[in-house]
């Protein structure tokens, strides 16, 4: 019994040593982030945001040609997403990516080892809609991986980055990884950035189970821009 006890303390020290069991802070907020968008926000994004990992997998499951999925899944969680966060909100406006695609790509650090990439709008220039209106939130979307049996850290964890993902046969979840940024147009700041991991089981792939997982990833985003205040 004192060996197997031992045993078990050496374990939960070298875990500790290295690093086992990390855990890290995913989100940041802004110190003067003092008030959530409620009725009205808009988002940009959208068009280059939505990424597709095993893409075979995905074709077979859904009857779409491999060199057609990216584009239709794309199109379709980008719709799905708009129509959820329009359920979220009274008002949303788009900010169409033409706009988007000329914000400078900044790196934003959310823990030690996690640090996030996307496009955030230049220091003293508000962004305008194609209206001319100068929405007060932006909700900038800066990646939505959709796969299955995904690890956030994989992807934003530096240390970790470059591991090569075992090839998989079968899966157990879909999963959507979200990074995104909610910007105060007024003074041009983030307000709120974070990661996420939105996992449901998967059963039999279909397009409704993309769209439910697209609505669970928008509503986390809406409940975590509220918990976030300061």
């Amino acid at each position: 019994m004192k060996t197997v006890l031992h045993f078990a303390i050496c374990i939960l020290t070298m875990c500790i040593l290295c690093g086992c069991g990390q855990s890290y802070c995913w989100h940041q907020s802004h110190p003067s982030y003092k008030k959530a968008p409620t009725d009205s926000i808009a988002v940009t994004g959208l068009d280059e945001a939505f990424v597709v990992t095993r893409s075979s997998w995905f074709a077979k499951r859904l009857e779409i040609s491999k060199d057609s999925i990216q584009t239709f899944t794309s199109h379709f969680c980008s719709k799905a997403f708009l129509e959820q966060l329009q359920k979220s909100y009274k008002s949303v406006t788009v900010i169409p990516d033409v706009a988007f695609s000329h914000f400078p790509e900044e790196s934003q650090k959310l823990d030690t080892r996690i640090f996030m990439k996307g496009r955030l709008p230049e220091q003293g220039i508000v962004v305008k809609d194609s209206a001319g209106n100068v929405p007060a939130y932006i909700l900038i979307i800066h990646e939505f991986t959709l796969g299955t049996d995904l690890q956030r850290e994989n992807f934003y964890d530096y240390a970790l980055i470059h591991n090569e993902a075992p090839e998989k046969k079968t899966s157990q979840n879909l999963s959507a990884i979200v990074s995104y940024t909610l910007w105060d147009n007024m003074k041009q700041r983030p307000l709120y950035s974070a990661v996420n991991q939105v996992d449901q089981p998967n059963v039999k792939l279909t397009l409704n189970d993309i769209s439910k997982i697209v609505a669970s990833s928008v509503q986390q985003i809406k409940q975590e821009l509220t918990a976030g205040v300061k």
